[in-house]
This record gives C-alpha cells, sequence and structure tokens, in this order.
C-alpha cells in the first residue's frame, strides 16, 4: 500500500491525541483498536504516523519535538491535545504524503465537507465531491485527469486530443459523454449518466464498455458485473446522503466523509437502522435530526471529537 488517505490521516492523529490525553479511557482504548481494524488504510496511516512520531523524538530540540508531536504524554495539556488532532493535520498530511509518487499536472482539492465545479481549460466540466484530490495534466497529445483520493463528477465533449481518467486501479476512457468517478480503498466505481466509457484495469489486457444508465466497480486485475444506476446514485451533487434501512454506524461512516474529526458510535447501537435523505452541508444539523428520530443523544467532547450513545431516560 503505497497512498494514505487524508481521512485516514485525520483519524489517525486525533486517535493519537486522544490516547495521549489525561482523561482517556478503556472505552477509548477498545474504540481505536475497532477504528484500527476496521480498515488496512486505518493500520498503514496509524504505522506511518508512529514512525513520523519516532522520527521527531530523535530530533535534537526537545522542545521542537514536543510541540510537534506531543512526545510527553504525561504532560499533554487539553490545549496541546487540540492542538495536535487539529491544527497539526494538514502539516501531517503533507508530510506523509511526500512518501508517495506523486502525478504531475495542477493538483486541485477539496476540504473535508467541500463540493466543487470548475471549469477545466478545455471545457471539461468538473464537480468534485468532499475530501477529493485530483492533477491535470493536458498536453498537445493527450489529456490525463489522476483522481488520486475521493469522488468526481466530469461532463466532457468532443475534443481531438485523447482524454482520460487514472485511477490506482486503471483507466476510464470517455466517448463523449458524463459520468463520476469515486476511487475508494481498493477499487474503483464508475457511472455513466450521458454517452459511454470504456474501463480499462491496470493488470488486465480487456476493457468493458459501459453505457448511459450503468455502472461498474473494477480493482487492478477486473471488472465486475454491471448494473443499472439508482436515481438516487449521485445524491451528493446536491449535498445530500440516501439511508435506506442502512445500520447506523454505516450511516455514520458516510456522513463522516464530510465532517471533520471523529464520530465514535456506542456498540450498543449497532442494530438501529435509518431511513431517509439528510443534508451533507450541516452535519451537525443532521446529526441532531437524527437524534430526533432515534433513540440517541450527539456528545460533543470538542467540535472535532463526537460521541453518539444510548439516549438515557431522565
Amino acid at each position: 500500500m503505497d497512498r494514505i488517505s487524508r481521512e485516514s490521516i485525520e483519524q489517525a492523529s486525533l486517535w493519537m491525541a486522544r490516547l495521549w490525553a489525561d482523561d482517556v479511557t478503556e472505552q477509548d482504548k477498545k474504540a481505536f483498536n475497532t477504528w484500527r481494524t476496521a480498515h488496512p488504510d486505518n493500520e498503514f496511516a496509524w504505522q506511518q504516523l508512529e514512525n513520523l512520531q519516532k522520527k521527531f523524538a530523535s530530533v535534537p530540540n526537545p522542545q521542537f519535538s514536543g510541540k510537534v508531536l506531543g512526545r510527553n504524554r504525561r504532560g499533554a495539556t487539553r490545549r496541546q491535545v487540540l492542538l495536535w488532532g487539529g491544527v497539526s493535520v494538514s502539516t501531517l498530511a503533507l508530510m506523509m504524503s511526500t512518501q508517495d509518487t506523486q502525478p504531475t499536472g495542477a493538483e486541485y482539492a477539496t476540504a473535508t465537507g467541500e463540493v466543487r465545479s470548475l471549469s477545466l481549460s478545455d471545457g471539461t466540466e468538473l464537480i468534485m465531491n468532499t475530501a477529493t484530490r485530483v492533477f491535470v495534466d493536458f498536453n498537445q497529445s493527450e489529456r490525463i485527469l489522476h483522481l488520486v483520493q475521493g469522488e468526481i463528477m466530469i461532463t466532457s465533449g468532443h475534443h481531438l486530443t485523447p482524454f482520460k481518467v487514472m485511477t490506482g486501479q486503471g483507466r476510464i476512457v470517455p466517448i463523449g459523454t458524463r459520468y463520476t468517478v469515486h476511487q475508494q480503498a481498493e477499487q474503483t466505481l464508475v457511472s455513466v449518466y450521458e454517452g459511454e466509457v470504456a474501463v480499462y484495469p491496470e493488470q488486465s489486457f480487456e476493457s468493458t464498455h459501459i453505457l448511459s444508465g450503468e455502472s461498474i466497480v473494477f480493482n487492478a486485475n477486473r471488472t465486475d458485473k454491471k448494473y443499472a444506476n439508482q436515481a438516487t446514485d449521485a445524491l451528493w451533487l446536491k449535498q445530500k446522503i440516501l439511508a435506506q434501512a442502512t445500520p447506523l454506524p454505516d450511516f455514520i461512516n458516510d456522513l463522516a466523509r464530510y465532517r471533520r474529526g471523529v464520530i465514535k458510535v456506542d456498540p450498543s447501537l449497532h442494530h438501529l437502522k435509518l431511513t431517509g435523505v439528510f443534508s451533507t452541508r450541516d452535519t451537525d444539523k443532521t446529526l441532531y435530526n437524527v437524534s430526533q428520530v432515534l433513540p440517541i443523544e450527539i456528545r460533543y467532547r470538542t467540535p472535532l471529537w463526537v460521541s453518539i450513545t444510548p439516549k438515557q431516560n431522565h
């Protein structure tokens, strides 16, 4: 694994901040272990963060190393913990991402919770979902868009210069079309809304053509079966997400893509399910709305640290 998502870096840094805090609990430690083993990205981000901490621990100036990574855990104040968990995340993301091989071209990125529209130099219209990062590399012989992280909607017209989208699993070649590409942990999801695209997995000699109204998931080796688009597939373009009898932890994981920090769901609530369309524009309001339809309470330890617990009868 050679790429670390900004989301995993941010969550790893917040977990380290929590574990180093004076008031850390056994429940916090158990929740951390659950998060760490939930996905390979989380484990990888944690290992890289520990390696970075060790490097700073060896810096001769103890004030510098302590300020950046809070080496003295017992002496960490709440203010220092919050600094570690919030302000330093962008620095960590930059430092850890320099270990990756970066694509060339102009870089565009959205922050957590941001949805951005832009027009590229060739007239291609691009909409970027939350926490998305792309590199645009256009020249006289080809036009390449590298999707490093996140999700995009592309509307491309006819152009003489070949155009393709590169992800970690392969490339997508449009044929005058409107489509979305979502770079996930180990696979890419493509949905076509107008026209047609061809998908080429990185380690396969075969391609698959997807027509308007179809979606497909592929990894570096193969493509899965095509399936029909749903009317709600691109709700993110309206800054909304859908829940259809969705388990509460799954819904919160989706909502957390649009929010900085960590949201913890008490294990006793994992049986709860949610149905409806919810806004990602104001995640605090959405959390409140969910608390009005489910027997839960939303507790803010800090603006970046939210716990969802069973509702108490008063």
